[in-house]
């Protein structure tokens, strides 16, 4: 499998989740925080070299703890959850897929980190101050 495709083995591990994470209402947004250091190799292996988290549902896993804009950047995905349920998924996919095909980057490219990226850069100015 070339370096950086997604293994659905190991997502598909994760996606037990899912079901207890996705949430629906006008609730506060509630997350946590699942920090499984075994998950630093096979994730950068299979998923992207720099990796650190992924979200599903309200869940963050991650190998190490997140700093204010790393979290920041997760909770945007949080966000993205709660508005698309499990929709989520087909529509993350769909979107790197259509990044791929338009000669851009599947990850970089796509919509949805785009708007975490950006939620990501806002915490790094306020850190800044």
């Amino acid at each position: 499998m070339p370096r950086g495709a997604w293994n659905l083995g190991i997502v598909a591990s994760l996606v037990g989740a899912i079901t207890a994470s996705v949430g629906k209402g006008a609730r506060p947004l509630k997350h946590s925080v699942v920090v499984l250091p075994w998950l630093k190799r096979p994730m950068q292996r299979f998923v992207l070299p720099n990796w650190v988290a992924i979200t599903i549902g309200k869940r963050i896993f991650c190998w190490r703890d997140l700093d204010e804009v790393e979290l920041a950047h997760e909770l945007t995905h949080v966000k993205q959850w709660k508005h698309y349920g499990l929709s989520f998924i087909v529509r993350y996919l769909m979107e790197s897929r259509r990044a791929t095909r338009g000669g851009g980057d599947r990850y970089f490219d796509n919509k949805f980190e785009k708007e975490a990226a950006e939620a990501g850069e806002k915490a790094r100015k306020r850190e800044s101050g």
